[in-house]
């Protein structure tokens, strides 16, 4: 089972190389390892081309990344990966186990923050319980971390430019007649948006777009203030 990881990226020097790192420790190595850069002005593209990944040249959104690589990966699976999202050294393996046991279309982990405190480790907890028990009637999963198999995204449309939240939407479009699941590994993610922005609005900010998405009404949450790069942590 060939297994390749897309990573797009932009201005994310503070924290590519520690994901990069731990991919390199990885009990079970990517086959297939894809950067897109969406224009970084920062450090990032040099610390790309220092990896063993292939670099490419993309733009903003981050849909737009996320299909570059995609497309151009030839894995098996295709695993979607935030450039700031950070791995357990068993991660891999045991992600891609369970989703060949379970003989799964597309599949995605539980989101933990990663060093925070325990206010928005509790939210996190909150979210993946929602996640979870909406896993077979409203199937949604984030872009910090999505698997899927290769030959269903290069058969699809992938992700949608013009949605702020492509990923959502991707993983219900797709899950559609297919076997969708979340897998028992965790993976860790950044929990800047909610320093920067605040605990309670960023909650708020969420359950607003979960009402959406719980409506299909995926072009809604496109006006809510959610925006991508250039974070201070």
């Amino acid at each position: 089972m060939r297994l390749s990881v897309v990573i797009p990226a932009l201005n994310e020097e503070r924290h590519l190389g520690q994901l990069l790192s731990d991919l390199q420790r990885q009990s079970r190595r990517p086959d297939e390892l894809i950067i897109v850069d969406a224009g970084s002005t920062d450090a990032t593209v040099d610390i790309a081309e220092q990896s063993q990944a292939v670099v490419l040249h993309g733009e903003p959104p981050i849909a737009r990344g996320r299909n570059l690589g995609g497309y151009s990966a030839t894995g098996d699976l295709i695993l979607f990966l935030d450039a700031d999202t950070r791995l357990p050294d068993t991660f891999l393996e045991d992600f891609v186990s369970e989703v060949e046991r379970r003989c799964l279309d597309i599949a995605c982990p539980r989101y933990l923050p990663y060093d925070s405190t325990p206010t928005i480790r509790a939210i996190h907890a909150f979210w993946n319980m929602v996640l979870k028990g909406f896993e077979r009637t409203l199937p949604s999963g984030a872009g910090h971390c999505i698997v899927l198999r290769g030959k269903l995204f290069r058969e699809n449309c992938g992700f949608d430019p013009s949605l702020k939240f492509d990923d959502i939407e991707l993983v219900r479009r797709l899950s559609k007649k297919r076997r969708f699941g979340y897998v028992g590994t965790s993976v860790y993610v950044s929990d800047r948006r909610y320093r920067e922005e605040g605990i309670l609005r960023t909650f708020l900010s969420h359950l607003l777009i979960a009402l959406a998405f719980a409506m299909g009404k995926f072009e809604w949450a496109n006006h809510v203030t959610y925006e991508y790069g250039d974070h201070v942590r």
